[in-house]
């Protein structure tokens, strides 16, 4: 039976016990949001573990591994065993290591990332994932809620998908508050991101260059609007879309210990961070990776702009 009736369900469930020998994976929704059982981050992972841990991401798009306490370079090495680090976000940098991002909140600097969306999609090449870990966190609240866009698109009816693979839209952080964030350095800096970083144009459907999965791939908080249509139309369709992906069968929410890691495919999932604990400390460091293969010289966004040598008046969400 295949009807609008059983559109949200997944019909064929990866073959665990075949497909991984080293890791165990644990879905906690089918084929999607993966506890990963048998990785031991203290030592150097294996070229097959590595391989093994790519492939859980192509079948879950997120994987969430047991606290575990990560040096720099553990924390680098795991998210490189996906493909290049990518430079990353706007956020401050990690005294130890500029690769990695720091996201600190508290009683002077609240939370402000509670809004759906695709790391830095904005960019013409988008990072493939991120690994995080929260070092700091508070005893209740601080989830961080995942959507996946694979089957929130699976779930759409033939006729919508058809109309939707036809269709690009346009991202830009301008619209975010990132704008407001970067006024806090300064106009020099602000307008040097305004001419490194314009707006660009990405499908509505993307398909995973590796698993051939389709997404859909716009967000809140960065898609400006759908190209090549009226504006009530695109304004109705990102509507519906936004709204579409927020369904209780396609997310999944997560409950921090300390150390706790994460990883996603930026791709094919987009992710929420709540704010529900303010005043309380909370910690998140950082690190974005490219897809494998590609190649960028740039190690720091912040730097592109001019902002790493200033510190914001303003903190970001304000």
């Amino acid at each position: 039976m295949t009807s609008y009736l059983t559109a949200k369900s997944t019909q064929n469930l990866v073959d665990i016990e075949s497909r991984y020998k080293l890791i165990k994976p644990r879905p906690q929704l089918p084929n999607f949001a993966a506890y990963i059982e048998g990785v031991d981050l203290s030592r150097p992972l294996s070229q097959a573990v590595k391989d093994e841990l790519y492939q859980a991401l192509l079948d879950f798009e997120l994987l969430l591994l047991p606290p575990q306490k990560l040096t720099p370079a553990q924390h680098l090495d795991l998210a490189s065993a996906f493909g290049p680090i990518s430079p990353g976000a706007f956020f401050d940098r990690s005294k130890e290591h500029s690769q990695i991002e720091v996201i600190e909140t508290d009683a002077k600097r609240p939370p402000a990332i509670d809004h759906w969306h695709s790391d830095l999609s904005w960019l013409a090449e988008p990072p493939a994932g991120t690994v995080i870990q929260i070092t700091e966190g508070p005893e209740v609240g601080g989830n961080t809620v995942w959507a996946s866009t694979t089957k929130a698109f699976a779930a759409l009816s033939p006729g919508l998908k058809e109309y939707l693979r036809g269709l690009t839209a346009t991202h830009t952080w301008e619209v975010s508050n990132w704008r407001n964030y970067l006024e806090g350095f300064g106009e020099e800096v602000l307008g040097n991101a305004l001419r490194h970083f314009k707006p660009v144009s990405h499908p509505v459907v993307l398909t995973h260059p590796d698993s051939g999965k389709e997404a859909l791939f716009v967000n809140e908080t960065f898609t400006k609007k759908i190209d090549g249509v009226t504006g009530p139309e695109s304004r109705g369709i990102l509507h519906f879309l936004y709204n579409w992906i927020k369904q209780p069968e396609f997310i999944y929410s997560h409950k921090w210990e300390r150390n706790g890691i994460a990883i996603w495919d930026n791709r094919t999932t987009q992710h929420y961070a709540s704010a529900d604990y303010w005043p309380h400390r909370r910690v998140n460091r950082r690190v974005t990776f490219d897809a494998r293969g590609v190649q960028r010289n740039t190690v720091n966004l912040l730097s592109v702009v001019g902002g790493d040598t200033h510190r914001p008046q303003k903190v970001y969400g304000t």
